[in-house]
């Protein structure tokens, strides 16, 4: 890979400072993984910001680790059952580390920012891919 963690993290970071949502900032720093160019990968993702479209569901970190997940495990039709549980279990982790996947529970007061969340997800796939 070409980025270390610290790396990914502190490149996110600048993303969100620059207005990137949670969704983008994870795959955006993952573009030595998937290789897509940058501003496909940043429309792409834009949606699944606020919790899909600003609905305080998914986080949209989480949508990113989806994304991440799908691009490097999915081949086929017939990958869906690998691809899906993998998937689960990432988010499973997340869940663990932060008490809930959804977006407007993860940002009632005293919780963990969005960049913390952000850096939770990149953390989560980063090893998961080394």
């Amino acid at each position: 890979m070409k980025y270390t963690l610290e790396e990914r993290i502190e490149r996110a970071r600048v993303l969100h400072k620059q207005g990137y949502n949670c969704s983008q900032c994870v795959v955006m720093v993952f573009d030595d993984i998937h290789e897509l160019d940058e501003e496909v990968i940043a429309r792409v993702s834009a949606g699944f910001g606020g919790g899909v479209g600003g609905m305080r569901q998914v986080c949209g970190a989480v949508s990113g680790m989806t994304m991440i997940t799908s691009l490097v495990k999915y081949v086929q039709p017939s990958d869906k059952p690998m691809l899906y549980a993998e998937i689960k279990s990432v988010a499973d982790e997340f869940k663990t580390i932060n008490g809930s996947i959804v977006c407007g529970e993860l940002l009632r007061p005293g919780r963990k920012p969005c960049i913390g969340l952000i850096e939770d997800a990149i953390t989560i796939i980063d090893a998961r891919l080394r």
